[in-house]
């Protein structure tokens, strides 16, 4: 009798999860940064002027997707043809690049997962402050530098839908 309970409980569970919500996408496509990605929710979008380390203004992009205080699916853009550092490989930029966005969120550990020179070059990572986690990709395609970065809560593992979020990014012709 407890072997049958047992196996109807499973049962019951298993049906249960196979009906359980999953996160819906919305694509989400910028003409002007020429990509598309997919959110889980409504991103909102952004812009704000920086400057170089040669004092040469540049505007940094940002679509973002917030759907609680533990969770940020972001996607960072600046078109880099006035900024482009001379006589610096894909590789140092794309590693100078890592170096300072974990720099500026106080990143005690940083694991570099891969650096691609391929085509659209990447260099993907994940990092850890004392508050919080995420996994980042930068691509570094056609003096372009997209950041496609997920962040959430320390006691968290990487979510499912962050991973899907990172992987859906395209660049658009």
């Amino acid at each position: 009798m407890k072997n049958q309970l047992l196996i109807l409980s499973l049962f019951v569970a298993c049906i249960l999860c196979s009906f359980a919500p999953k996160s819906e996408f919305t694509k989400y496509i910028s003409k002007e940064g020429r990509f598309s990605i997919n959110f889980m929710g409504k991103p909102e979008e952004s812009s704000q002027m920086e400057e170089s380390a040669d004092g040469i203004p540049f505007k940094v992009h940002f679509v973002q997707y917030t759907p609680d205080d533990y969770h940020v699916y972001m996607v960072g853009w600046t078109d880099m043809k006035d900024i482009f550092p001379k006589n610096v490989s894909i590789q140092k930029i794309l590693e100078n690049s890592r170096d300072g966005a974990t720099a500026s969120m106080k990143a005690k550990k940083v694991n570099t997962l891969k650096t691609h020179l391929g085509e659209n070059p990447y260099i993907e990572f994940t990092f850890e402050s004392d508050d919080f986690m995420g996994k980042d990709r930068i691509y570094l395609v056609n003096k372009i530098q997209y950041s496609v970065i997920t962040l959430f809560k320390k006691a968290d593992k990487l979510p499912r839908d962050a991973e899907e979020f990172i992987n859906s990014f395209k660049l658009l012709p």
